[in-house]
């Protein structure tokens, strides 16, 4: 197709749109008929999962067939409106690479590239199969050994796979969440005691200072974060000003005010050096910092000597000027957010850089207030029972957990994803028998992927869920096919971000196309075979997906509305909640880490002067630089489609929206740098770590800085399907492992490269 073509048929798209919209839409849940009785058509609504933003969505569905997927104009969160994932979903129910019956593995032989065999068996033998394997383990009274790995799933299932971990009796359950954002959330708890990513009121704020936040192309909730720049930016008489720090240009830096490149790993230098400027020109909000702070006169003394914008511009690589500009106008352009990102924290030093950052909300009062920090509000589920206990379930959760959180080497952690790869490999605490994955792909996501290609080998028993079959899938024994999110039936409410709490409902907007179940079916049927203790801890909750739902939000509204409108929205965001938000030992928001000086007392390790404060630690890399002068960072784009599988021509046309190219990824270099490597845009280039290799296409341009080489992630795959197996490389080939210490997350950013023509 020409340019020519394309812009002609983009302008058409364009006003059919709008005249569409003059249109009255149908109601939700709607029929409409051609009076012939020819076509039918109707408007369902559910939400997505493309992300873990979850946003409530509805689907048109003609003639049984799902055919357009638009907001819901019910949602608070995201106003009716859906990022490009949404639109995706059609081709994840109507992939042709979806599994339709569950299979068993007839190859003993597990490796990358080796044919599992797979015969297909019924959903009776293939769970009677499983059932059998968990009793036999739970029978030597050893069910700690079961492991449980868990990716992007609905929250109706999280909370139904938890369930089912404390019933068995393991402390194993997985998530993905330590490859992405723990140190984030680390670094709030530091401060105001609440162990999760931040929300923020960005509708009304006039200042965002982000910090490696991609806040266009991946921060959670997506769909929100987009509707309301809008907001911010194009609606009101006074645009909110945006201020980017990130070494690569990204498009949420292109979208903003300025983009201001920083040397790797040293944000949190520069949020102290920020604070240096708003305390020494008594910038700060004295009336919040005097009344709702502790820790205060140390974290002063602290930015006050050791963080001058002079000897920090010589760490960041970012004029003093430019500093204290930027901290001039932070603190004068009220209400402001400190926004922090992956950029910012997946470092070895992440929850410090964290916590830095996020102290400059409370330096300019920026907590809890209309434009400011909010404090998310979930929905009041309908309570479960406790699960019904026995010895084995007692002391099995009491052993030790695989990913070693909360243990002397990552003291703060919630979930270590990484280590589970090691702790495999390395028997310890203990062997692992039997492992479950549900929608997980940790061979693909995590750094340092081809441990989990071993550590999977080395499991003598693997059951894996998902809708296709995945790099980690073909370790399995047993594969349960599942149904897509169009499919089933589930509850989910998005991340923090909007404060206020909103439950969306996920109901089938057409029959299952195959023989799957929902992952929550599959733990009920499983948990009834098991019987005991297990099979009584999941009686009286509804028995399968849909009684479970009806269950959990039974109360909130009557469930044929739930079911018609789609959503339920809690009351409006309260704000000023001073005396009973704050979860630390002081009650008040602490610039000295109470909760981590606790923490850290009672497991008798040693606290010097900066241990509890805010700081900045230099990362030590991996790689010596001489051997390997640059760093490497990945991102996530928009159209990296998080389910797991990138098997969709439509995300794969669009994938990189900042270079206009899709099919691929890029080995993005500075235009100095690559001239002094002799690379030209387009050349084929090899990217080598001191762990691995991999070879792309370099692109050249400004957008980067020079001491940076930058990959998306998402491609790279050698499963999943011909529209995702072979295209472009998967950058965490090449990545070491390393971790932030207190919260365990991996640490993406760290590892030295050298790149060269090839």
């Amino acid at each position: 197709m020409s340019r020519r073509t394309f812009i002609k048929l983009s302008g058409l798209a364009v006003a059919v749109l709008a005249a569409s919209r003059l249109l009255k839409r149908p109601a939700l849940g709607s029929a409409v008929s051609s009076g012939e009785g020819v076509i039918t058509e109707k408007w369902v609504p559910t939400s997505c999962l493309n992300c873990a933003t979850r946003c409530a969505t509805r689907v048109r569905v003609v003639n049984g067939r799902a055919v357009k997927v638009a907001g819901n104009p019910l949602s608070r969160v995201s106003e009716g409106e859906n990022c490009a994932r949404a639109n995706v979903g059609l081709q994840v129910l109507y992939d042709p690479g979806r599994v339709t019956t569950p299979l068993k593995r007839t190859n003993p032989t597990k490796g990358r590239g080796i044919d599992p065999g797979w015969t297909e068996i019924s959903w009776e033998q293939a769970l009677n199969e499983v059932s059998e394997r968990l009793k036999a383990l739970r029978g030597k009274e050893q069910p700690e050994r079961l492991l449980l790995l868990c990716g992007l799933n609905t929250v109706s299932a999280e909370d139904i796979i938890r369930r089912f971990a404390d019933a068995y009796g393991t402390p194993n359950v997985v998530s993905a969440d330590g490859l992405n954002n723990e140190a984030d959330k680390a670094g709030e708890w530091l401060a105001d005691g609440h162990y999760t990513q931040s929300a923020y009121d960005l509708e009304r704020t006039n200042y965002i200072l982000s910090f490696g936040a991609s806040i266009l192309e991946s921060y959670k909730p997506l769909a929100r974060s987009l509707r309301m720049w809008g907001k911010i930016r194009r609606e009101r008489p006074i645009r909110a000003k945006v201020v980017v720090i990130d070494p690569r240009y990204s498009i949420t830096a292109l979208r903003a005010d300025r983009w201001v490149p920083i040397n790797p790993g040293t944000d949190g230098a520069l949020a102290l050096a920020i604070a240096h400027v708003i305390i020494s020109e008594g910038l700060y909000d004295v009336d919040f910092v005097k009344k709702w702070t502790s820790g205060f006169d140390e974290y002063r003394k602290l930015a006050i000597d050791y963080y001058d914008p002079e000897a920090v511009a010589i760490t960041t690589g970012i004029p003093a000027d430019t500093i204290r500009q930027i901290a001039g106008e932070f603190a004068r352009t009220r209400p402001a957010i400190a926004w922090r990102g992956r950029g910012a924290t997946s470092w070895p030093n992440g929850s410090y850089s964290s916590y830095a950052i996020f102290c400059l909300n409370a330096l300019v009062g920026s907590i809890d207030i209309p434009g400011g920090v909010t404090y998310q509000e979930n929905p009041e589920y309908r309570l479960m029972p406790e699960p019904v206990e026995d010895d084995p379930a007692r002391e099995g959760r009491a052993r030790p957990a695989l990913d070693l959180r909360k243990t002397g080497r990552f003291p703060a952690a919630k979930v270590v994803t990484n280590q589970v790869a090691d702790s495999i490999l390395e028997n310890k605490p203990y062997p692992v028998e039997m492992a479950l994955g549900f929608n997980s792909n940790f061979n693909m996501s995590a750094p340092g992927a081809g441990r989990w290609d071993e550590a999977l080998g080395k499991v003598s028993y693997y059951v894996h869920a998902a809708p296709f079959i995945s790099e980690m899938a073909e370790y399995a024994d047993i594969f349960f096919p599942l149904t897509t999110f169009m499919e089933e039936w589930a509850y989910d409410h998005s991340p923090p971000g909007s404060g206020f709490a909103e439950i969306r409902i996920k109901q089938p907007v057409v029959e299952p196309l195959y023989d799957t179940k929902s992952n929550i079916d599959i733990v009920f049927e499983i948990a009834g075979r098991l019987g005991g203790t297990v099979g009584q801890s999941f009686a009286g909750i509804g028995d399968d997906a849909q009684g479970f739902v009806r269950y959990r939000t039974a109360g909130l509204a009557s469930w044929d509305k739930l079911l018609e409108q789609g959503v339920w929205v809690g009351p409006d965001y309260e704000y000023y909640k001073y005396r009973r938000i704050f979860k630390t030992p002081s009650g008040k928001f602490e610039f000295r880490s109470g909760n981590l000086e606790s923490l850290l007392k009672e497991k008798g390790e040693e606290i010097n002067s900066l241990t509890c404060l805010p700081h900045y630690e230099e990362v030590k890399f991996l790689g010596n630089s001489n051997e390997y002068p640059l760093l490497l960072s990945t991102y996530q784009p928009l159209l990296n489609i998080e389910n797991g599988s990138q098997n969709y021509p439509w995300a794969q046309e669009m994938f990189l929206v900042m270079h206009g190219a899709g099919w691929t990824n890029f080995i993005e270099i500075n235009r100095s740098t690559a001239q002094d490597l002799r690379i030209k845009d387009g050349d084929t280039v090899w990217v080598e770590s001191r762990f691995n290799k991999i070879k792309a296409r370099a692109r050249v341009f400004e957008g980067i800085h020079p001491g940076v080489v930058s990959i998306a992630s998402g491609q790279g795959h050698h499963a999943y399907g011909k529209w995702a197996e072979g295209i472009g490389v998967n950058p965490n080939e090449i990545i070491g492992v390393d971790y932030d210490r207190l919260s365990g997350q991996a640490a993406l950013y760290s590892t030295r490269v050298r790149v060269y023509r090839a």
